[in-house]
């Protein structure tokens, strides 16, 4: 088929409808799978199949990647944070944005953490273990070739399988590393397990974009993987239960949603508690989110401090090139007490800007209570104090781009 006749027929398949492009093994497209169902947006899923990548991603986005929407004025957007952006703002209610400070700054950390820091454990547990390989590769067969034979498409995909388990270390999956990454999984597993079995979602009634971004994150490969799906299933049974929900597979379940047999025979559901369905009060942080908070600060604090320092430095050593290559070197990275190196990516400078942009446009006594907040977990107050405006990272036609205030560097 030519280029322009998938352009022509992914156009006109439903002009007043969205469509999402990806497949179920990418962690970003059920991040918006998920927000687009909850919002109840009317969506097209659209297999990301090969003749797909190769005549409309790569034309209209300029490389291969998903998840990409059409907007039913034949837009493409791509990047998950992006597409949720440009939805909300055409589809605000119900929101999915908390109003009140510190739960603000809660949900963008755990959003930069989920998309950023979690490729660690789901590309660990994907690439790492041959039990996974005759499920992997039916599922990327099944998603590139899908009018090819089941071994037709077990041959091709075959091909794809070394590519993407060398990217492993880039990212710091390693023989050192992988024990400790498997640790902070586990850990993290009993972490959400107390925290969901108080909450129904991240902070309180109703979810966040971090419970999307955390639920596509799971769901893609830690959940539908069989060695890692294994873990979830056995050790955090109720962590599974909600990226079933998540990912609308199960409805939710929760002390709130109960029902009960009334005097007349009737099935109806129980009288809900006033504000169970909406964020925690009084811009609470949930007590049980503490622990998973310092993990986020301790662990990927100090790669952020140290992707800052080196962007700059390589901004410096490069006069003139605003365009950023997706990793610009290596630097030194510990997890677990495991001292290792990895790359370098722009991209978490981009995602992190959008939690220091929400400390440093708050009033002083915002700052004040968010600070107290931050201030109990390792490196939280240089993560959202960093001064990130002498240069910033913006997204230009899907590409990174630095733009510079040289006088402040």
């Amino acid at each position: 088929m030519k280029p322009t006749t998938v352009v022509r027929s992914l156009c006109k398949a439903n002009v007043m409808m969205y469509q999402l492009i990806g497949g179920e093994l990418s962690p970003y497209t059920a991040k918006v799978r998920s927000y687009l169902r909850f919002k109840k947006i009317p969506f097209e899923p659209v297999t990301a199949s090969a003749e797909i990548y190769a005549n409309f991603i790569k034309p209209r986005i300029g490389w291969s990647v998903i998840p990409v929407l059409v907007t039913p004025q034949n837009e493409a957007i791509q990047d998950s944070t992006d597409i949720i952006d440009y939805l909300e703002q055409r589809h605000p209610v119900p929101s999915i944005q908390p109003r009140t400070p510190k739960q603000k700054l809660a949900c963008s950390l755990l959003e930069l953490f989920a998309d950023e820091w979690m490729v660690l454990p789901i590309m660990h547990y994907r690439w790492s273990f041959p039990e996974n390989l005759p499920f992997i590769k039916e599922e990327f067969g099944r998603i590139g070739f899908p009018e090819h034979s089941t071994s037709e498409r077990s041959s091709i995909a075959g091909a794809l399988y070394g590519k993407f388990q060398s990217m492993r270390g880039v990212l710091g999956i390693n023989e050192q590393t992988a024990p400790a990454i498997e640790e902070s999984w586990k850990g993290l597993l009993d972490e959400l397990t107390a925290h969901f079995d108080k909450h129904p979602y991240l902070l309180g009634g109703k979810p966040c974009v971090a419970d999307f971004a955390l639920g596509g994150m799971m769901f893609a490969h830690l959940y539908r993987d069989p060695v890692p799906g294994m873990l979830m299933k056995t050790r955090a049974p109720l962590v599974a239960a909600w990226v079933e929900h998540m990912n609308g597979h199960l409805p939710s379940i929760s002390r709130y949603n109960v029902h009960e047999v009334d005097g007349d025979g009737r099935v109806v559901r129980k009288r809900r508690p006033e504000g169970c369905d909406d964020y925690c009060a009084e811009d609470e942080i949930p007590q049980t989110l503490d622990p998973i908070l310092k993990r986020v600060c301790g662990e990927f604090g100090p790669v952020l401090l140290s992707t800052r320092r080196r962007l700059i430095q390589f901004i410096k050593d490069n006069p003139g090139v605003t365009k950023l290559p997706r990793n610009i070197g290596q630097h030194e990275f510990q997890i677990g007490g495991i001292t290792s190196q990895r790359g370098i990516f722009p991209f978490n400078i981009w995602m992190w800007q959008r939690v220091t942009d929400i400390y440093h446009n708050m009033n002083d006594c915002d700052k004040g209570e968010s600070s107290a907040m931050m201030s109990q977990y390792p490196h939280g107050l240089d993560i959202i104090r960093a001064n990130l405006d002498s240069y910033r990272v913006e997204r230009k036609a899907n590409f990174l781009h630095a733009v510079l205030h040289k006088s402040k560097i």
